[in-house]
């Protein structure tokens, strides 16, 4: 695994190979992303949200907010930036036409990690695990996503570095 920074974040997308569309629209889905932030990730988890937000519509990105909590009520905040880069993670399986890819924030000794599941897959899940371990899982299918925007084959952003999996997949 590559060095752990603090405030390192994960969220993980899956996908098929030769498929690739926009995760499920939800316009309902409130976001914590502000109004000079571009939302990539929005979703449910219960009565809390769990929002991306990027400075810029399209890579290179400077900077990426996750937050988490009831809306008006944040509970977590985490920023990559070049200073606290965020791991990103690109996981397949050529035999199933399927993948995953994570951007990943530490808030040591947690970390946090959503995944969506497109293609054969649908729904998000938010873990959290602490030092590496996990130990709880939310999952939903109230969710908008702008993911596929983001280069999981390589690097892009200058907020981004290549990480290994916390859990394989």
């Amino acid at each position: 695994m590559t060095s752990v920074r603090p405030y390192i974040f994960t969220l993980s997308i899956a996908f098929s190979w030769g498929f690739c569309a926009y995760a499920m629209a939800n316009e309902s889905i409130p976001s914590h992303c502000k109004e000079n932030e571009v939302a990539f990730f929005n979703a449910r988890f219960e009565s809390k949200i769990a929002s991306l937000c990027g400075d810029q519509k399209t890579e290179p990105l400077k900077k990426m907010i996750y937050r988490y909590g009831a809306i008006g009520k944040i509970e977590i905040n985490l920023v990559a930036s070049t200073q606290n880069k965020a791991g990103i993670v690109l996981q397949s399986d050529g035999a199933s036409h399927t993948g995953l890819a994570s951007i990943r924030f530490y808030k040591l000794p947690y970390a946090y990690e959503v995944s969506e599941g497109l293609g054969m897959t649908t729904g998000v899940r938010l873990t959290i695990f602490k030092n590496e371990k996990p130990v709880a899982s939310f999952k939903s299918e109230e969710y908008e996503s702008r993911l596929v925007e983001i280069n999981f084959d390589k690097v892009s952003s200058p907020i981004f570095q290549r990480a290994s999996p916390l859990q394989p997949w």
